[in-house]
């Protein structure tokens, strides 16, 4: 059904302080980025102020889509993926601070806490949880979009970001849950887990839906991995058996692939 001119013009109205308020988030941003990068040593705080500020621009961007949708049913497909790229710039920034990696020991970590190393738990723990609300927001107001197989990624790159900003040796060494950040510390790698297995199914959509590309089930392989040295870190049994089963699981899944791949391979030789 056609938009009506009533529909624009109350929609054009009605949209005008969000593309304010939207410009005025991307003008902070680009000041705040500046200023950063003329205080090297401030640098990684003043990024942490960009994701806040990220974030409330994605959110901005998906309240319009959702006014669009309210007002002319129409979807704005294009705002929406720009508030996905909002929303995984912000977490790249914050990555590059405190490493990309997942593959390694849990507590290799250690300079990268260090550059943030006045952020408490609560806060870390709020931000991550900040962007993963943000991202559920877009994902479900996108719906099925042409854009939908981004999002496996995205999760990963939440994933990496949350393990990297977890202080596993100081997690280790909070016994007592009298201490200020036991419960958080608990709460903080509760969502980590969530959130890996979340991308894990994510990226198993993917390629069972889209891809069938080997690929995206390493990264499976790898989230895995990761989970389960978690779970040999706090010494859950029941929850490290179903991580290694699903590890063996996919493990199998991938050198089944690979050996296939490698027959054809040898068939197409001779």
């Amino acid at each position: 059904m056609a938009v009506t001119k009533e529909q624009k013009l109350l929609y054009n109205q009605k949209i005008r302080v969000y593309k304010s308020t939207l410009d005025d988030l991307k003008k902070e941003i680009s000041t705040v980025r500046g200023a950063g990068k003329k205080r090297p040593d401030l640098e990684p705080y003043f990024l942490v102020k960009c994701a806040i500020l990220g974030i409330q621009a994605a959110n901005t961007m998906v309240a319009m889509s959702q006014l669009s949708m309210e007002i002319q049913n129409l979807k704005q497909d294009g705002v929406l993926n720009d508030a996905r790229k909002e929303i995984s710039s912000r977490i790249s920034d914050l990555t590059r601070i405190v490493g990309e990696d997942i593959d390694g020991s849990l507590t290799e970590n250690r300079d990268g806490l260090l550059k943030l190393s006045a952020m408490t738990p609560p806060q870390k723990m709020h931000l991550e949880k900040a962007f993963s609300e943000s991202i559920g927001e877009i994902k479900e107001t996108m719906g099925n979009s042409k854009w939908r197989w981004y999002f496996p990624d995205l999760h990963y790159k939440l994933v990496v970001l949350t393990r990297n900003l977890f202080d596993f040796k100081e997690f280790d060494r909070i016994k007592d849950p009298n201490h200020q950040y036991y419960r958080v510390y608990q709460e903080n790698l509760r969502f980590l887990i969530e959130e890996t297995r979340i991308a894990a199914q994510e990226y198993r959509s993917k390629y069972e839906l889209s891809t069938k590309e080997v690929s995206d089930l390493l990264f499976i392989r790898r989230l895995f991995e990761m989970e389960k040295m978690i779970h040999i870190l706090t010494g859950q049994r029941d929850e490290l058996e179903k991580c290694s089963t699903a590890l063996d699981s996919i493990n199998e899944k991938i050198e089944s692939i690979m050996a296939e791949k490698s027959g054809g391979a040898k068939k197409k030789k001779k």
